[in-house]
């Protein structure tokens, strides 16, 4: 997982990959340190906001689906692999 809450997976069996990504219209976490390169402030964990998602037609992906809040992403995928979707 990435530190944006991106992650890919594999399903063996079937050979699909899918690749989920928390959207948020909120801004992502921030470490409260101050760097010594000029002050930048490190984006820690969070989440991505929807124009800045990697999951698009034009990236080559299909089948793009909005879950509603509170549910798995893990769960649809397994629904989706056993068929149920």
């Amino acid at each position: 997982m990435s530190t944006t809450g991106r992650y890919f997976y594999h399903d063996p069996a079937t050979g699909r990959r899918f690749c989920v990504e928390p959207i948020s219209e909120r801004g992502q976490k921030q470490e409260d340190r101050t760097w010594t390169n000029g002050g930048i402030d490190q984006v820690h964990g969070g989440s991505i906001r929807e124009d800045e998602s990697i999951i698009t037609p034009e990236n080559g992906f299909t089948g793009i689906t909005m879950l509603p809040p509170r549910v798995s992403p893990d769960a649809f995928i397994q629904a989706l692999i056993r068929g149920e979707g």
